[in-house]
């Protein structure tokens, strides 16, 4: 429940976390509470029990994690009114015209004295009148949000018109995989369960099965997928299987969407949920079965405020309601197949595609050689090679469709001056600006800084700047101009305004065969069926590698396998084109063969051996500045003063990859766990003497398990 309570001079809203007979404080005055604001528990046993795990875990206080929890609807506002008591004793000439309002109003809010006689000096001018007895100040705390219901209540099961969908028969390796988790759920198993599947393999067919036994078992269920993007393709697989209301979470939704959501999933009305990453936190009143669908995704790991990630947020939640845990993936974490070598996690597997479908022919295209290179094309260096060329129009004479894949929108990453090699920079943050051609605008992808390009370099002053790099627009263009006749779609985080609405309207076109070849990001690698998908064609393979990440290696493989699994699905023999300059790289190799074991144990092997997760954890202490001078000042005081201890290693203080973003300047130590230690209780020393030595103007910021270094 939620209740107002005196804090010095104010009144916060807390949330009441446990009730005793009696009070745990007994160094001084214990003051009443004034108000209860909602009387129902707003948190369950085991939520409760999730929200402090979270705290002691990424050491953040709990007052926050709960702030990150709370749903926006349940936060409370202070609302502020003046009410007329009497004209008492002399009124100054300046107060005259307030005191006639609310003379005659009776009692008005301070919104709407603001509103009619300005802000300046009011609420001075209302204290002084609230002393001489002339008025009362009273403060209401009311819901941010109207609790009010739509009149049409927000549910897709009879929204949506979708036609029934069968169960599809299992194969032997589903089934195996059905009984086995059948069996835990029924016996109330503890460990969670990794599922791995190749592409295609029917993994969400097991999910439903699952869905099905749960539900039969009067429990109530929680489908976690990495991004909004993927909601409404799950959302309409199930309303086509199943009868059963669902509430979907996610950061997209209305507030008064997500309040019913919230209401009908408390009631019971609601038995399943499907959401993102924050769908971790919602109600439940008997939960038997998460979830976690392509559980790599570096989504599920929050960026900023409190850094959980929802994979494991789901695994410590499950155990904690006795549910069943299944992560699903056809690329698993080095993490999660660390937790299955350990016995931590079971490990099933699909390693064949669910309609018999054989995997697609994957040849990589060497960008280096002159060969490949296609003549004829507007571009001294055209996005397409001649053999990618080739393939994608015998493709689409058939019939089929293709999908060319660059992980980088816009235009062009960079303007470049290739006399003196400037590059126009966002005045924000240490990036360069990416041009966009539709707006024709140069554009911050972190900032959202906008401006015009210029023709002059502004360093030289010569006229001799140039784009530089591919985009997802250039590559549309090129596309355009090399199939004329083709339907072209482009999939991006800038074409797509709403992506709950466009991207499915676009992917639902190319899925019904009305567009000839898609262009996209990781948008269009993510779980989505494309059954006249025929060739992936990956335009730059290599520029997930450049990042200076431990996990470039990882992610790439994860991303690549990912989008070449969109091809050849069902009937239709699939092929995917990678082109690259570096045909040789482990983890390009590892695509090609399908030979994920092999990546995994050269990956691993390095891993151990430069002391990486999964072997050694990471932590990473970062702190930042609008005033250069003051960090550097901070970074010297805090070299000086860093605690030593054979717990971890610490590398820094030092300037973040990302020198400067939103203008403030950026520094971080990275911590690692020494073998054979437990990290996390030097953490709190480590902060605390960060923290202590750290001016008002240093923001500090501990982040547990980090899966960003920039």
């Amino acid at each position: 429940m939620l209740a107002l309570v005196p804090v010095g001079r104010s009144q916060r809203v807390g949330v009441v976390w446990r009730i005793l007979e009696e009070p745990a404080w007994t160094q001084g005055t214990i003051r009443p509470i004034h108000d209860i604001l909602t009387p129902e528990p707003l948190f369950d046993a085991d939520l409760l029990y999730l929200l402090d795990w979270m705290s002691r875990y990424y050491l953040k206080p709990l007052g926050q994690v709960v702030a990150a929890a709370m749903p926006a609807h349940l936060r409370f506002e202070p609302h502020h009114r003046a009410i007329w008591l009497a004209r008492i004793g002399s009124i100054k000439p300046e107060w005259e015209p307030l005191v006639a309002l609310l003379e005659k109003q009776k009692s008005l809010t301070l919104t709407t004295l603001k509103r009619h006689l300005g802000a300046q000096d009011l609420e001075k001018n209302l204290r002084i009148l609230e002393k001489q007895g002339i008025l009362r100040l009273e403060t209401q705390y009311r819901p941010k949000y109207s609790h009010e219901t739509s009149s049409q209540p927000w549910s897709l099961s009879s929204a949506v018109d979708i036609e029934e969908e069968p169960a599809k028969e299992l194969n032997p390796e589903q089934r195996m995989c059905v009984d086995y988790l059948t069996a835990a759920l029924n016996t109330g198993s503890s460990r969670p369960f990794l599922l791995e599947g190749v592409t295609g393999s029917g993994k969400t067919e097991v999910y439903f099965r699952m869905v099905e036994t749960c539900l039969a078992l009067g429990r109530q269920v929680l489908l976690l997928v990495p991004e909004i993007g993927l909601t409404p393709q799950l959302v309409h697989r199930y309303l086509a299987r199943f009868k059963t209301d669902l509430a979907v979470f996610h950061s997209g939704m209305s507030s008064r969407q997500r309040f019913e959501a919230w209401q009908r999933l408390r009631s019971g009305q609601a038995r399943v949920v499907i959401g993102a990453r924050s769908a971790i936190f919602a109600p439940f009143i008997d939960l038997g079965l998460i979830v976690v669908d392509e559980e790599h995704d570096p989504s599920y790991k929050q960026e900023g405020g409190i850094p959980y990630h929802g994979r494991d947020m789901a695994v410590v939640r499950g155990q904690k309601a006795g549910a069943l845990v299944i992560l699903g993936s056809a690329t698993p974490s080095m993490e999660s197949l660390y937790n299955a070598s350990q016995g931590r996690f079971i490990h099933l597997k699909l390693n064949h595609r669910a309609t018999g479908a054989p995997l697609p022919t994957i040849r990589t295209i060497h960008l280096g050689r002159e060969e490949n290179r296609r003549t004829g094309a507007r571009s001294k260096h055209p996005l397409i090679s001649l053999p990618l060329e080739r393939a994608l129009r015998q493709t689409l004479d058939k019939g089929l469709q293709g999908l060319l894949f660059l992980n980088r929108r816009g235009w062009a990453p960079s303007l470049l001056c290739h006399r003196c090699g400037h590059a126009v920079m966002c005045p924000n943050c240490s990036v360069t600006l990416t041009y966009h051609d539709k707006k024709s605008q140069l554009v911050c992808h972190y900032c959202d800084h906008r401006q015009s390009p210029m023709d002059v370099c502004p360093d030289c002053g010569q006229l001799s700047l140039f784009f530089f790099g591919p985009g997802t627009e250039q590559l549309e263009k090129e596309t355009r101009d090399c199939f004329p006749t083709a339907r072209i779609a482009r999939i991006d985080r800038d074409s797509v305004v709403s992506k709950e609405v466009d991207l499915e309207k676009t992917l639902s076109a190319f899925r019904d065969g009305d567009l000839d070849i898609l262009v996209g990001t990781q948008m269009t690698a993510k779980g989505h069926h494309f059954p006249r998908l025929a060739l992936v064609g990956v335009v730059l393979a290599e520029s997930g590698l450049w990042q200076p990440d431990f996990r470039a290696a990882e992610r790439t493989c994860q991303l690549l396998t990912q989008v070449a699994g969109r091809a050849g699905r069902e009937d239709n023999a699939g092929e995917v084109w990678i082109q690259t300059f570096d045909p040789g790289h482990y983890a390009l190799k590892a695509v090609v063969h399908n030979d994920s074991t092999g990546f995994v144990r050269h990956e691993m092997a390095l891993r151990q051996e430069t002391g990486y997760p999964p072997f050694q954890r990471l932590a990473l202490l970062r702190f930042s500045s609008l005033i250069q001078e003051q960090g550097e000042r901070y970074c010297r005081v805090l070299a000086e003063n860093l605690p030593v201890s054979p717990v971890a290693t610490l590398l820094g203080p030092a300037p973040s990859p990302l020198f400067k973003l939103r203008n403030r300047y950026r520094w971080q130590v990275l911590i690692k766990e020494n073998p054979g230690e437990k990290l996390h209780g030097f953490l709190g020393h480590l902060l605390k003497t960060a923290e202590t030595l750290a001016s008002k103007a240093i923001r500090i910021d501990l982040d547990v398990d980090p899966h960003s270094f920039l």
